[in-house]
C-alpha cells in the first residue's frame, strides 16, 4: 500500500533552532563545531570522563549532547522494539533533484534570503528527505546521522503516524475503534494498551476521552 504526498521529514527535530541556542550561550557552537564527531562524545573504550554522556547527566539532552543523545536513546535508557510486520520494506524510487538545495526563501523574521543547504547548517538538522510523489528527491545527512542509523524524531513520530492512520481509517482499512493491544500486541500491558486507535490519533487517553464524553 503506497501512501504518498508530498512529505518532509526534518530527522532532527533535535533540532534546536540558531535562535534557541543563542538564548543558551552568547555565541553558540556552529553546527560544524557542534557535530558529534568534532565534540568526541563518547568516543574510545572507555570514553575520556569529559566526553562521557549517562541518562542521568542533567545535561544529557541539551545543548551539544543533544546532537549525540538523539541518535543513542537505546544505549541510555531502556527501550522496546516493535515488529515491522511479515512483508518486506518496500524501496524508495529516488530522483534527487539538486537544483533544490539551491531554492531560495525569506525565513520568518528576516528581511535576508537563505538557501534550502544554508537553512540546513542553520537550523543544525541531522537529516532531511523530501518525498514527491513517491520519490526521494532530496536526501541529507549530518551529525550522529546517517542513511543506516536510528534518530529520535520526537513528535514528528505523531504526525506522520496519525496521517497515516486517518488515512487508512478513511479508505475503511483500519478500524478506529479498535483498541491498541489488539492491533499491536507488543502494546497490550503498556499504557496505550486499552486505549482506542482513535483515542491515540486524538492524542487522548481513555480517561480523558470520559470526561469529555460526561
Amino acid at each position: 500500500m503506497q501512501m504518498y504526498k508530498t512529505i518532509m521529514m526534518v530527522a532532527s527535530l533535535g533540532l534546536i533552532s540558531a535562535g534557541s541556542l543563542a538564548a543558551q550561550a552568547s555565541e553558540p557552537l556552529s553546527a560544524q563545531a557542534s557535530d558529534p564527531e568534532t565534540m568526541g562524545w563518547m568516543q574510545g573504550f572507555p570514553p575520556p570522563e569529559a566526553k562521557r554522556i549517562r541518562f542521568t547527566d542533567n545535561d544529557y539532552f541539551a545543548f551539544p549532547k543533544l546532537r549525540w543523545t538523539v541518535c543513542h536513546f537505546r544505549e541510555l535508557m531502556p527501550t522496546a522494539g516493535v515488529r515491522n510486520g511479515d512483508g518486506a520494506a518496500s524501496k524508495l524510487p529516488r530522483a534527487i533533484d539538486p537544483a533544490i538545495g539551491e531554492v531560495e526563501f525569506t525565513p520568518l523574521g528576516r528581511d535576508d534570503t537563505m538557501t534550502w543547504d544554508q537553512a540546513f547548517q542553520a537550523n543544525y538538522t541531522d537529516g532531511l528527505l523530501v518525498m514527491h510523489h513517491g520519490r526521494i528527491v532530496y536526501e541529507r545527512y549530518a551529525g550522529c546521522l546517517d542513511e543506516n542509523t536510528l534518530h529520535g524524531v520526537m513528535s514528528v513520530t505523531k504526525s506522520l503516524t496519525g496521517l497515516m492512520g486517518e488515512t487508512l481509517v478513511a479508505r475503511g482499512e483500519l478500524d478506529e475503534s479498535q483498541s491498541m493491544g489488539e492491533l499491536i500486541p507488543e502494546l497490550a500491558d503498556s499504557g496505550f494498551g486499552d486505549a482506542t486507535v482513535r483515542q491515540v490519533l486524538e492524542m487522548g487517553s481513555t480517561h480523558e476521552t470520559e470526561e469529555i464524553v460526561r
